[in-house]
């Protein structure tokens, strides 16, 4: 039987729920209001796909990170006019 050797990407590469890259999706067009904090953008917060960002006037919200849009990009998710 052949042996087959997993890459060090895909050990680090997070699994991600439907649920959880529709918010990514979300995520990347605008920021979403810290009050709206579900599971999925929890998830995506601790996997580093998403962080809590303050604005001007002091409000929270969740943005992707360059992680997620990295993500997004592998995935054919994003513009090339972006």
């Amino acid at each position: 039987m052949k042996t087959i050797e997993r890459s060090r990407a895909s050990e680090d590469a997070p699994c991600l729920s439907a649920h959880e890259m529709a918010a990514l999706v979300l995520l990347c067009h605008a920021p979403i209001d810290s009050r709206m904090e579900t599971p999925d953008v929890v998830a995506l917060q601790k996997a580093g796909l998403a962080e809590l960002i303050e604005s001007e006037v002091g409000e929270f919200r969740f943005a992707i990170t360059r992680q997620g849009n990295a993500v997004l990009r592998a995935l054919g998710a994003l513009n090339d006019r972006r």
